[in-house]
């Protein structure tokens, strides 16, 4: 039945295919369009289990392999993580924008994204780095979403206070090691009724790349470390930057499934260190309702 299901909407299909290829950069991994990116959705039984689930926070890390300062960055982002439960605080690096973000001549990775620069044009607009945003809100006092790293801790901090979210999810997913194709699936369900517009993310994240970094550990203040290892930057994701529209019955007593597009993990990329980044915002304000982070095998 659901790979009927995915085998529908031929139009949409093309429509989906057209987007993607005009916005894509040269080397963009493919997606296997067997359904548009929105998604077919099945209506599923409530999961009792996620009633427990506490709210996560993703700190989105805007950073740069010619950033002086980013890799303290990094390692602010890294403290906040482990002072929480594993999965409790989600970080994504976002190697975005024109500022400090050019590759190398003698590196083996360029970080730069489209859905990098869509997410810093949306979220932003950011004048230095390293600077990052929690669950994507404007905070009372700031006058932009993104802030400065001795910020982080606190407002992550001030998300965690609000433990219980609004949207409960899950994803199940398989991978096939030989044609490297992913499959995903997400659920969701509602601890109370939701008016609001509802947008979809999944971001892919590597961890374990070396590349030259400025300022790195071994690079001093001005040096290049040339063996940094860059950890959950952000690869490519299988929603549009923007998110997807969540469609379906947001309101306790209801689950949705929401089936996505096969997505072809590139071979370029280590499939043992890449994690699958889920989060729901709402449309308007974009604020982060709930994020989860799953390994990708």
């Amino acid at each position: 039945m659901k790979s009927l299901i995915k085998n529908i909407s031929t139009l949409s299909i093309l429509f989906s295919a057209v987007i993607f290829f005009q916005s894509c950069e040269e080397t963009c991994p493919g997606v296997i369009f067997t359904t548009p990116v929105t998604g077919d959705t099945v209506s599923v039984p409530l999961d009792a289990t996620l009633a427990s689930q506490k709210r996560n926070v993703i700190l989105q890390d805007y950073t740069g392999v010619r950033c002086v300062n980013c890799p303290d960055g990094h390692l602010v982002a890294k403290t906040i993580q482990d002072s929480y439960a594993e999965g409790r605080v989600v970080t994504v690096a976002l190697h975005s924008g024109i500022i400090l973000t050019g590759p190398y001549p003698f590196g083996t990775h360029d970080f730069r994204t489209t859905e990098g620069d869509d997410i810093e044009s949306l979220v932003g607009p950011i004048s230095s780095k390293p600077i990052g945003d929690i669950n994507r809100r404007l905070f009372s006092g700031q006058s932009g979403r993104p802030v400065a790293r001795s910020l982080w801790s606190g407002f992550v901090a001030q998300e965690m206070a609000d433990s219980i979210p609004k949207v409960q999810m899950k994803t199940e997913h398989t991978f096939d090691n030989a044609t490297r194709i992913l499959s995903l699936d997400i659920i969701l369900q509602f601890a109370e009724s939701i008016s609001n517009n509802l947008n979809m993310h999944v971001m892919l994240t590597e961890s374990g790349l070396i590349e030259p970094q400025l300022g790195g550990p071994n690079g001093g203040p001005t040096g290049i470390d040339t063996f940094y290892v860059h950890n959950h930057v952000l690869r490519d994701m299988i929603t549009p930057s923007v998110g997807s529209p969540i469609i379906g019955n947001k309101s306790p007593g209801h689950a949705t499934k929401y089936l996505m597009p096969d997505f072809e993990i590139p071979a370029s990329w280590n499939a043992d260190s890449v994690h699958i980044v889920t989060f729901v915002t709402v449309t308007d304000s974009l604020n982060v309702l709930q994020v989860i982070e799953n390994k990708l095998k």
